[in-house]
């Protein structure tokens, strides 16, 4: 199993990124990506209808008591925008990788997450 960043889904949309299926199968996302991606400001309507069928077959992972404090002790311990925050924490709890474009964004937060760029597989 993976967590997909906000990005990696407007990737896949847009034809950015195209992961293999094995990659695929085991993807699921945090309530604050399903959140973010779905009001993206998609281009046409075709990147947005994708995104929304990913939605439809990606687990969402909901916002726990465990992921918020989580969040909670990020936040206090580092400037980070609460939406990563959150995702970091999904991670983190669920003790799963996180497949993100961003990894600067991530990487001060330590190496509680196993990071993973999917444009360097």
């Amino acid at each position: 199993m993976v967590i997909f960043d906000t990005n990696i889904l407007i990737y896949l949309s847009n034809y950015t990124l195209t992961l293999p299926n094995i990659i695929l199968n085991q993807a699921s996302i945090s309530v604050i990506t399903k959140i973010e991606a779905l009001g993206y400001a998609f281009k046409n309507k075709a990147e947005h209808e994708l995104l929304v069928d990913l939605c439809d077959v990606i687990p969402v992972i909901p916002l726990t008591d465990a992921i918020a404090e989580a969040t909670i002790d990020i936040r206090k311990k580092h400037r980070i925008k609460l939406p990563d925050a959150i995702i970091y924490a999904t991670a983190a709890v669920q003790n799963l990788p996180l497949l993100t474009n961003n990894i600067a964004d991530f990487k001060s937060l330590g190496n509680k997450v196993e990071l993973i760029d999917p444009f360097t597989l």
